[in-house]
């Protein structure tokens, strides 16, 4: 077996090398950390500030929207599966520009096919959740009159 001998020039280049290596590699764990479809336990939004999003089942998704003191009638449940556009066109960047006001962000989902749940709200209109993986990725109230625009999910009053 050959015996590889370091001189003090060849050590320097070879540490120096090490140290971009595992510089590249942690750097590759913390974006990889962001990498598509990755969901998070927690969104923070200015109004009520960190809340959490898992809602593995319709008892978290009614405390989900407790949250926003949004509250619904569980059994209004409508559930279909949309696919998240690879590009988004004006009308999903206006949409992903609700989504970030609510601290949550589509831009990670991006060719995703997600589950779409929307409830009544007790209050009236409607509420629509984006889920991916158990987890709320985006949501908007609508009043339920035609034309009117999406509001963000916020707390209701």
């Amino acid at each position: 077996m050959p015996v590889i001998y370091f001189n003090k020039k060849k050590m320097v280049k070879f540490t120096a090398v090490a140290v971009c290596a595992a510089l590249l590699i942690g750097m590759c764990f913390l974006i990889g950390s962001e990498r598509k479809g990755a969901v998070r336990e927690f969104a923070t939004c200015d109004e009520i500030g960190r809340y959490f999003t898992e809602v593995s089942d319709i008892k978290s998704r009614v405390e989900f929207l407790k949250q926003f003191g949004i509250e619904i009638y569980k059994k209004s449940e409508k559930k279909d599966t949309i696919t998240i556009p690879n590009t988004f066109n004006v009308t999903y960047k206006y949409y992903n520009k609700l989504q970030k006001d609510a601290g949550l962000d589509l831009e990670m989902f991006k060719g995703c096919e997600v589950e779409r749940a929307v409830y009544k709200m007790k209050t009236g209109g409607n509420v629509t959740l984006l889920i991916y993986k158990g987890h709320v990725i985006a949501g908007h109230i609508e009043s339920g009159i035609y034309g009117q625009t999406y509001r963000p999910l916020q707390v209701e009053g």
